[in-house]
């Protein structure tokens, strides 16, 4: 993806990245989660916060993936409210290895706050 002026944020071995994108008559703010996968860094999950058809992606490949639609007033509020405390159970629905570590928690919590200031 491309990540040209994304906010970009680390929770223990995860790399969060906050863009703002257009893809054709939408676009808005988008949540990349990258974590390691078979020793390598890869994206996890897409939350794609749109003005007309917010949705997210689970799973390391997109391609047997349905999308996800977000039914949320605010979605990026949405995701970051799901993501600050759910990254786990995300992880697992995306069939990814979870790798945090204890206290991760804390670090989500700001890593949300700073995301959510920034977008």
């Amino acid at each position: 993806p491309d990540l040209a002026g994304a906010e970009e944020r680390e929770v223990g071995p995860y790399r969060l990245a906050l863009v703002n994108r257009d893809v054709g008559a939408d676009g808005g703010p988008t949540v990349h989660v990258f974590g390691p996968v078979d020793g390598a860094q890869v994206e996890i999950l897409r939350f794609d916060c749109f003005r007309k058809a917010p949705h997210y992606h689970l799973g390391i490949s997109y391609a047997d993936n349905p999308v996800v639609p977000i039914d949320a007033e605010d979605p990026l509020a949405w995701v970051l409210g799901e993501l600050d405390g759910g990254l786990p159970g995300f992880l697992e629905r995306a069939c990814a290895p979870n790798e945090l570590e204890a206290g991760w928690e804390e670090t989500m919590s700001r890593v949300v706050v700073e995301l959510g200031q920034a977008a």
